[in-house]
């Protein structure tokens, strides 16, 4: 089916967006992973940069979803916050992958505008996600941080893309440490003295 191909299209191009990077596939790599021809690819998507572009959207999409979802079952802070880490944790344990957005950033000045668009929208809304459960923890009295939630919330986002780097370089054990002290950071001072 179109529809279905077309998604296909989408998904394995997301997947390679995370694996290799934007500038490491082609085309030609769609086409022999998914059994058609370039024309078929050309077909749905007439350039790379409206397929990555889509794909960005798409992974995009789903990442809100995900944190809807959270939202609506788990208010607390630190749920919030523990099942965000744990998400990108999950993508740490893959170890050939990075967050979709994090690949198209590292390789900024050689991806078209409308791509980078679309990986800095995924950006500032993870960052104001952050930012507002950070604001709510500190104001419940169950996170503690010094200055801006904002500027905090965007030191979370930071070190958890280098992490995924790193962890994608030299093994998820180097990485995992990351998440541990970004936890140990947000505590109030009385509950890592206790």
């Amino acid at each position: 089916m179109p529809g279905d191909r077309r998604q296909q299209i989408v998904d394995l191009a997301s997947e390679y967006l995370q694996t290799l990077g934007y500038g490491s596939f082609s085309y030609k790599d769609l086409s022999k992973k998914l059994g058609i021809t370039k024309a078929a690819i050309h077909h749905h998507f007439p350039t790379k940069e409206e397929l990555a572009a889509e794909a960005m959207r798409q992974y995009h999409a789903n990442v809100r979803a995900s944190l809807a979802d959270r939202d609506g079952v788990e208010t607390e802070p630190w749920d919030q916050l523990n099942r965000y880490l744990e998400q990108v944790e999950g993508i740490c344990d893959q170890e050939v992958c990075i967050c979709a957005a994090g690949s198209i950033q590292s390789e900024h000045n050689s991806v078209p505008a409308s791509v980078n668009a679309e990986a800095a929208k995924m950006i500032q809304f993870l960052i104001g996600w952050v930012t507002e459960v950070l604001e709510r923890g500190r104001k419940q009295g169950v996170m503690d941080f010094p200055g801006d939630a904002r500027i905090q919330a965007t030191l979370i986002f930071t070190a958890v893309q280098g992490a995924l780097q790193l962890g994608r370089a030299q093994g998820k054990a180097t990485a995992k440490p990351v998440f541990t002290q970004i936890r140990q950071n947000l505590q109030p001072k009385e509950a890592v003295s206790a």
